[in-house]
C-alpha cells in the first residue's frame, strides 16, 4: 500500500511539472521511476514510451504502463488517474476563465515565459528518450534514418514506427 502511494505521489506532481506537454516531464519521469523508484528498467522505459505513442489518446500513456509494471491493474489505474486527473482540471479551471484573463499584462507575460520552457523541457525529453533509446549501431542507424525520413515530410510517423520495429525485429531475431 505504502508503494502505490509513492507511486500516486510521484505521478501527481510529474502531471504537474508538464509544461509544454510531456516529453518536457520525461528526464525527470524517468529519473523518478527508472533510477530512484526501479519500477522500470530503462528498455521498459522506452519500450513503454514507444508503446503510448502508438495508442490512441495522450502520449503520457506511459504513466499507466509503469504503474502496471510496478503493481499491475490498481498500479496502472492509480499512476493514470495520478497523472491526468489534477491537470485536467487544471486545464478546465484555467480555460473557463482564460479570455477573461487573456487580455491581462500577467498572463502575456506567463504566455511568453512558459514558451521556452517548454521548448526546452521538450528538448531535455527528446535527449533522455533518445539517449536511453539509442544504444548500439542497430538503434543508431534506426534513428539518423528515422529522423531523415520524418524531416521529408512526407512519410507518415506510424510508418516510421511500424517499419524501423520490423527492422529491428528482423535484424535482432
Amino acid at each position: 500500500m505504502t508503494d502505490l502511494l509513492r507511486l500516486a505521489l510521484t505521478f501527481l506532481w510529474l502531471s504537474l511539472l508538464c509544461v509544454g506537454g510531456g516529453l518536457g516531464v520525461m528526464p525527470e519521469m524517468h529519473r523518478q521511476v527508472v533510477e530512484r523508484q526501479h519500477w522500470v528498467t530503462t528498455r521498459e522505459f522506452v519500450d513503454g514510451y514507444a508503446l503510448s505513442q502508438l495508442t490512441p489518446g495522450p502520449g503520457m500513456l506511459i504513466a499507466v504502463f509503469v504503474g502496471y509494471r510496478a503493481h499491475g491493474v490498481s498500479g496502472g489505474l492509480v499512476a493514470g488517474l495520478a497523472m491526468f486527473l489534477p491537470t485536467s482540471l487544471l486545464a478546465a479551471v484555467v480555460a473557463r476563465h482564460w479570455t477573461d484573463l487573456r487580455g491581462r499584462a500577467w498572463a502575456r507575460t506567463a504566455e511568453r515565459a512558459l514558451a521556452p520552457i517548454g521548448i526546452g523541457l521538450m528538448a531535455a525529453g527528446a535527449w533522455t528518450l533518445g539517449r536511453s533509446a539509442v544504444h548500439d549501431w542497430l538503434t543508431a542507424t534506426l534513428a539518423v534514418a528515422s529522423l531523415a525520413c520524418l524531416s521529408l515530410g512526407r512519410v507518415p510517423p506510424i510508418v516510421v514506427v511500424v517499419v524501423a520495429g520490423a527492422i529491428a525485429w528482423m535484424v535482432s531475431g
